[in-house]
């Protein structure tokens, strides 16, 4: 069974999983994944890492969806990294978002810190300052440094909450206390400011 998987995978990543963009014959995935286990996609995440960290992307967004149809809230988080960014396939916010959700809703605080930028910025989904602040407020609050800052952006500039410079100092002090630069220059800005 194992060598049948491992034949399979080679197959898809020598095709690049389906091109430039990614997309595998999705039947073909579903049929591998239905025989993977958890430990498969492990060991799935583990090449995808070092693949990634090779600048072998194609291969490695490949590893990363097959991880991630496995439900590893770690390979959605980086698959959709790969979709914002447009490294192993193409440039798509909206299937970004949509791995980043799922990540997110299983706690995964990189996850949730992505979907909270892209609710933001309105890329891949419609702008929605409110639930960027839902996103940012779960990875931060849980100590992420760049939810903590964005964060604090949000109640600095009053988008989708209002506007509290008491907040968005905590908020960014919180974040600068983990060495965040930006932090600690938005702090800096602040204290011009008054």
């Amino acid at each position: 069974m194992k060598n049948t998987i491992i034949a399979t995978l080679f197959l898809l990543m020598i095709n690049g999983c389906g091109g430039q963009n990614g997309n595998a014959d999705n039947r073909s995935i579903a049929e591998l994944t239905s025989k993977m286990t958890n430990d498969d996609a492990r060991r799935l995440m583990r090449q995808a890492i070092t693949l990634d960290q090779r600048h072998q992307y194609i291969q490695a967004a490949c590893c990363y969806r097959l991880a991630a149809e496995l439900g590893l809230s770690e390979a959605q988080n980086n698959l959709g990294v790969m979709y914002k960014d447009g490294q192993g396939v193409l440039r798509d916010y909206a299937e970004a978002a949509k791995w980043f959700l799922r990540a997110a809703e299983q706690d995964n605080i990189l996850a949730q810190s992505n979907l909270g930028w892209l609710y933001q910025a309105g890329k891949g989904v419609a702008r929605d300052f409110a639930e960027a602040r839902k996103w940012y407020l779960a990875a931060a609050c849980r100590g992420h440094a760049a939810a903590q800052n964005n964060l604090g952006t949000l109640y600095r500039d009053g988008q989708g909450v209002p506007q509290n410079h008491d907040s968005a100092r905590y908020w960014f002090e919180q974040a600068a206390a983990q060495d965040m630069a930006l932090a600690r220059r938005n702090l800096e800005k602040m204290k011009g400011e008054q």
